[in-house]
């Protein structure tokens, strides 16, 4: 009964973290209005910071760690977060909400072929089809006609910010086997901001634009820091422990379809019918990759025959 509850909690947690992850590429395409891209990054991570450490002091206290320790937590702070904002800011300044929700959409898909690679399980034709159909989307939103400021360009970035988080997310696995998510998530974004900060100090000319300091700026930048960032990532951090990387990736499956919505709603971008499609056949790419739509026997049969 105590683990059926808790799966509920980690599922109610996970339901939260997709909303929080969906609505917050809307927000920081819209705080790249008044911040630049590498300054936003590092003030974003330094109030997360700010949230998470004296948390994790407060319940946990001080823990060293050791060498072994340290190596997942780092993993998780240079391609998770360091590289993942970077990659993220920077995309969503030369592409629209829109496309930046829907290529990272293809985040479980990744994760399922990633894991299976790494812990050598078998490729399947099975997930060759879930491949052909996430690119498919992905090809769709990057050769239809532009929403808004969506560029070719920009979408590649964040093709490699989808990667980066991915392989950050199976350190996280690895992480959490010794150290509590708390620990884990507070060291790893405290890593993080300082090596966003130092690299702002040098290719920052400014940190700010005008605007920056009016209350909706300022609004929309905590609830991305606080909410999205901070305890996103700690409640993220806490499913794959709990549950594992599979069964929490299930969950983002739900995170383009709040940031298309969430486009249209704040941003005013407009849908069109090859977004829709790009999302039909991303979610169904990675809903078959990660199992959660099963291929009819009869074709498991055929794929089998056709591979002998």
């Amino acid at each position: 009964m105590t683990n059926v509850t808790d799966n509920r909690r980690i599922f109610f947690l996970l339901i939260l973290v997709v909303l929080f992850w969906g609505i917050n590429v809307v927000c920081i395409k819209y705080l790249t209005q008044f911040f630049p891209p590498l300054a936003l990054a590092p003030i974003r991570l330094l109030l997360a910071s700010g949230l998470l450490l004296p948390l994790v002091l407060r319940q946990e206290g001080y823990k060293k760690l050791s060498s072994r320790e340290w190596f997942p937590i780092i993993g998780v702070s240079m391609f998770c977060i360091f590289f993942h904002q970077i990659t993220l800011t920077i995309g969503l300044t030369a592409t629209s909400g829109m496309h930046g929700v829907l290529i990272l959409g293809l985040n479980p898909l990744f994760t399922t072929i990633f894991a299976g690679y790494l812990l050598k399980e078998e490729f399947t034709w099975v997930k060759g089809i879930a491949i052909l159909l996430g690119f498919s989307g992905l090809l769709l939103v990057v050769s239809g006609s532009s929403q808004g400021d969506a560029t070719l360009a920009g979408d590649g970035i964040m093709f490699i910010a989808a990667i980066t988080f991915v392989i950050g997310s199976l350190f996280v696995k690895k992480a959490t086997i010794s150290v509590s998510p708390l620990i884990v998530t507070a060291y790893s974004h405290t890593l993080a901001s300082i090596g966003l900060l130092t690299l702002g100090l040098f290719v920052n000319p400014v940190w700010i634009y005008p605007g920056s300091f009016d209350l909706l700026p300022i609004a929309v930048l905590l609830f991305s820091s606080f909410c999205s960032t901070a305890l996103g990532a700690l409640w993220w951090n806490t499913a794959i422990q709990q549950v594992g990387a599979s069964t929490a990736s299930l969950f983002q499956n739900g995170a383009p379809i709040v940031g298309v919505l969430a486009s249209a709603l704040f941003l005013g971008e407009q849908l069109s019918w090859h977004h829709f499609a790009a999302l039909l056949l991303v979610l169904l790419g990675v809903s078959l990759g990660t199992g959660v739509i099963r291929m009819p026997s009869r074709l498991l049969l055929l794929g089998d025959k056709l591979r002998s």
